[in-house]
Formats: C-alpha cells, structure tokens, sequence
C-alpha cells in the first residue's frame, strides 16, 4: 500500500477513535471517575491480570501448534516472544509489535519470514473464528438488542468464513515444498495449519479458551467496581472492544479500546463514570503488566537494543550467514625449536 495512504488511513482512525472518545466522555466528571477507581476491590484486578498472562500462554501454545512441524520453537521461548510482542506494540504505534515477533523467529530461531507472515495470518483469522463462535449466542441471550448487534456479529462471522474458505482453496492449491517459489506462494504455503483439520480444530478449541479467561478478564473488572451484568452482556462488551481495535490506531490502542468498551456498556444501565472506570481499569490490567513482564524477560528486545544473536551455540554474522563460534582461548603455543644452522658451537 502507498506510503502516504497508509498515514492518510491512520490519521483517519485516529480521528474516529479522539471524535468518539470526545462523545462519550464529554459529561464525565472526572472526580467521580477517580472515586469509581479508587475505591474498586483490589484482588478481582489481581486476578484479571494473571488471566491475561494466562491467554498469551494460550496463544503461546496455538503458535507452537500452528509452527510444527516444520519449525519447531518451545512454548516458553515463544510465550517470552509473545510478551515481548504485547509489550512493544503498547509503546509502538500501528502494532510495530507484531513485525518484531517476525524478526525475533526469523533470527534466533531460523523460521523464515513467509511462514511466520503465514502463522500470523492464520492465527489472526481462527483467533477470529473462535471469537464468532463465542459470541453467536449473544443476541438470543439478550433479547432487546438493537439489530445492528446482531449484523455486526453476522457480517463479522461471514467475513470470517469467507477468509477461512479462500485460504483453505489457496492453501489446497500450493503444494508442501517452498523452494524455488515466489514470496507469495512461499506464504501461502506456510499456512499448512489448515491441512490438518486435527490442528486447526485443535487451534480453535485453544483459542475458545483463550477468549474465555478474557472473558473472566472482563467479569473480574465489572465485579471489582460492583458492575451487576451476565457473563453474556461481557462478551458483547469483550466483542465490541476488540471489533473497535481490530484497526491498528494509537500506541496501546489507546482510546479505541476505551470507546468500545463504553459504547457496548452503554446498551446497559452502565452508563457516565462506571463505564468509564471500566475500560480504562480494563485497559491499564492489559498494558502495564505486560510492559513490565516484557522489559524484565526481554529488555533489549523490546527496546530495540538486542545484539548478535546466537542460534544452537552459533553466531549470525551481519551478512545473515551463520558460523561456527570462535574457538575458546587455549595455553600459548611453545615456541619452535631453532634450526641447526642457527646454534653456536
């Protein structure tokens, strides 16, 4: 896409995000809302952070999946990769997180770039599959919904579909091996997840149950600051906060996640402070203590600052190629013996 386009689009989405965050902030009083925070209880927080550690375990584990077994990265280094990944798009704009989880596999692990653009794709797409699938219920569960939520959850589950089918069909078409093919083709390939219908129902039910502990993310909060709603009204509001960051905007997804939250809240009697005390409580439980977790495990990582870096106990030059390690200081070599010639008599 062109330069200028892409900045065009951002600025656009961040206009929508500042315009609908005005709107619905513009009766806030803003003491109320420090009160609401102030005086929510401590351990459903608690416990809402350690869910979200718990979910990018999950996705750590749908990678590991979808990554075999052509490449195979343990689940603790690529749980680490996750973190860093979270952590870098909260401090980057436009998700820069994402092209650093690409670059991570690519040098330390070897994986190459087609197959992790692949990975990433397919797992974006069953992550939304798994969502459709959770939130399909909803409108016959909360009768007297507006009928936009119940076509916004049907165009979103038919756009899913619709993707999954495509990629199934281009899948299908390209064969196993990769050499010798051009970039897109390698790409295509990388998504041989969707091969195996063992692997993706099993990506599916992983995801499902990624999305249920942040659904338990989101009750924890609403009981924290005594928000009386049904495990169905959270999945609407846990839909309409991801269904308004789906497009890259703001460092963090600052304010994007806030105007959903809140706009999903607000077809409850949740309106004015608590609504607001929701989301940006919600919001801090996302960011804060994955920044932390991702500058005590990968500090360079995140910030940009990682060295040479080693691949089973060998060094990658700047030149992408890989060499043996300098062999390890040894005792001083005896000096040679003179030559005949060269003795007194």
């Amino acid at each position: 896409m062109n330069r200028r386009l892409t900045i065009a689009i951002r600025i656009l989405v961040i206009g929508v995000v500042a315009a609908a965050l005005w709107w619905f902030l513009r009766k806030i009083d803003f003491a109320e809302l420090g009160k609401q925070m102030r005086s929510a209880k401590l351990w459903p927080l608690v416990l809402a952070a350690g869910l979200n550690f718990v979910c990018l375990w999950g996705k750590a584990v749908c990678w590991r999946i979808m990554l075999a077994p052509r490449h195979k990265v343990g689940v603790w280094r690529l749980f680490r990769y996750t973190i860093a990944t979270f952590a870098a798009s909260a401090i980057a704009p436009a998700r820069a997180g994402e092209v650093l989880r690409v670059w991570t596999l690519k040098r330390r692990d070897c994986v190459p770039v087609a197959d992790t653009a692949a990975v990433a794709v397919a797992e974006k797409l069953l992550d939304g599959i798994s969502m459709v699938i959770l939130v399909a219920p909803v409108p016959f569960l909360l009768p007297g919904l507006p009928w936009q939520v119940a076509g916004g959850i049907a165009l979103c589950a038919a756009i899913a579909i619709a993707l999954f089918v495509g990629l199934f069909i281009a899948v299908g078409r390209v064969g196993e091996t990769t050499s010798s093919r051009t970039w897109v083709r390698r790409f295509v390939a990388g998504m041989h997840v969707l091969r195996s219908p063992k692997r993706v129902l099993g990506s599916l039910l992983l995801l499902i149950l990624v999305w249920s502990a942040d659904l338990g993310e989101v009750m924890a909060v609403f009981y924290a600051i005594d928000i009386d709603l049904t495990i169905a009204a959270g999945l609407l509001v846990l839909f309409s906060l991801n269904l308004w960051i789906a497009i890259p905007s703001t460092p963090a997804q600052f304010g994007a996640l806030e105007a959903g939250a809140i706009s999903a809240l607000q077809l409850f009697p949740v309106v004015g402070e608590k609504a607001a005390a929701f989301a940006l409580l919600y919001h801090a439980l996302q960011v804060i203590p994955l920044i932390a977790a991702g500058l005590i495990l990968e500090a360079r990582l995140v910030l940009g600052r990682e060295g040479e870096p080693t691949v089973n106990g060998e060094l990658r030059n700047r030149s992408g190629k890989v060499s043996a390690p300098a062999p390890a200081p040894g005792p001083p070599a005896a000096p040679p013996a003179p030559h005949p010639s060269h003795t007194r008599p």
